[in-house]
């Protein structure tokens, strides 16, 4: 619930725009399904190497892409540059493949509630880089926001 208070103190922002109802839908339902997946690694029989389990994820999730294209009759945009392949093997690799099984490593070695709670620090990195990098405001609003989701 204070989590769920903090998206709604961040769904003004600073120049009176609000945020997209359905992308905090969005996020809810990846954020429950993303608990889901970290609990059924943790209390699965089934042992299986990061690198497979994350795989089979993935190809899930390729395969889930192309139903819906094909279900809604859309095409799949194909990458034709080099430039676009580099960065899509950048988003592969950095943010989704290493992140995923960097995950199941850690809830193997130190379970899901653990590997959860320093999930949890992922806002903080968030504002961080958006902060030193893209030169976003910090504001008071935004730290207490950071508190409340943490708490």
């Amino acid at each position: 619930m204070l989590c769920i208070y903090g998206i709604m103190l961040l769904n003004q922002t600073s120049d009176g725009t609000t945020l997209s109802n359905l992308g905090i839908t969005l996020v809810m339902i990846s954020s429950l399904t993303y608990a889901v997946y970290v609990v059924v690694v943790n209390k699965s029989s089934m042992r299986m190497s990061s690198i497979k389990l994350t795989f089979y994820v993935l190809l899930f999730g390729v395969i889930t892409i192309l139903c819906i294209n094909a279900a809604m009759n859309e095409s799949t945009q194909m990458l034709t540059t080099i430039k676009q392949w580099a960065y899509a093997v950048q988003l592969a690799v950095m943010p989704t493949v290493l992140s995923l099984i960097l995950m199941v490593v850690a809830v193997h070695n130190i379970g899901s509630t653990p590997t959860a709670i320093m999930g949890a620090i992922e806002p903080i990195t968030a504002v961080a880089i958006g902060v030193l990098v893209f030169g976003e405001n910090f504001t008071l609003l935004l730290a207490f926001v950071i508190v409340l989701i943490l708490t």
